[in-house]
């Protein structure tokens, strides 16, 4: 299957990927004097924006659903991930999920969770994958894709690679993986099943030549948010996890692996 796309010439296959990706609605800045924002990013699975504008997904669902219990009043919003980051980072109260807790994030928000557990590595075309022995080796490749703003982009920079392309979208790696702009995609075990899918690929389409960690994911919170806003938040979520909530909204789309790493409660 990888072969055949390969093979599509690139306008033809350009325009077939334009028609796949979902027609998304960025909401814009507004003035909310000093009322919580809740922000996220188009990242299905868990994620994502119904043609009506509504954002749902299994996440987004267990969010909004913590939200009410919590009392908060705010719409969910999506962004693209790099401008919720810098909302996240004002001295405004927000809420930005799912943020991978990283020890250079640490001091940079408040957080609550965790809400997933993810496993980062990087990836090529099944038919190109020539596994790494270790991260230095990928210096070599003739390019990497890591979207704009996400962690695994922030710690190849971290790292000094220059052979990066960081695009607005996670799922503008995966065209340029495809039309082989890039040879490697940073991405994750849950991401990069639903873009192939998104495009009728089977996930053995690409392959995974290096792990590069497994990080649990939060709701970042600014340091503008009340101390006593994110205590509620983690009570309830907390108290979602107790009662089964959260494994209620993740069964039929995540493994239950994947649900009992981040069910239970310290």
């Amino acid at each position: 299957m990888a072969v055949y796309a390969r093979r599509i010439p690139c306008s033809w296959f350009a325009l077939a990927l334009f028609f796949a990706l979902p027609a998304l609605s960025f909401a814009e800045p507004h003035n909310t004097e000093g009322q919580l924002r809740v922000l996220t990013e188009h990242s299905p699975p868990g994620e994502y924006q119904e043609p009506s504008g509504r954002v749902t997904g299994p996440t987004a669902e267990m969010v909004r659903e913590l939200m009410q219990r919590a009392g908060e009043r705010a719409e969910i919003e999506l962004h693209p991930w790099k401008r919720g980051y810098e909302y996240a980072l004002t001295d405004q109260p927000v809420a930005l999920f799912e943020t991978a807790r990283t020890r250079e994030r640490e001091k940079l928000f408040k957080w609550v969770g965790p809400i997933k557990r993810i496993s980062r590595g990087l990836y090529a075309l099944a038919e190109n994958a020539q596994p790494l022995s270790n991260l230095e080796q990928a210096r070599n490749a003739a390019g990497i894709c890591a979207y704009n703003g996400d962690s695994s982009a922030d710690m190849l920079h971290q790292h000094g690679f220059a052979n990066l392309a960081s695009p607005t979208l996670p799922e503008q790696c995966l065209s340029m993986l495809l039309r082989n702009r890039v040879t490697m995609w940073a991405t994750s075990d849950i991401e990069k099943d639903s873009f192939l899918a998104n495009l009728g690929l089977p996930s053995s389409t690409i392959k995974r030549v290096l792990e590069l960690d497994i990080r649990e994911l939060y709701i970042a919170f600014s340091l503008a948010t009340p101390d006593s806003t994110v205590q509620r938040w983690q009570s309830v979520l907390d108290e979602m996890k107790r009662d089964g909530t959260l494994a209620r909204y993740y069964r039929g789309t995540y493994s239950q692996e994947q649900i009992d790493s981040v069910s239970s409660v310290e």
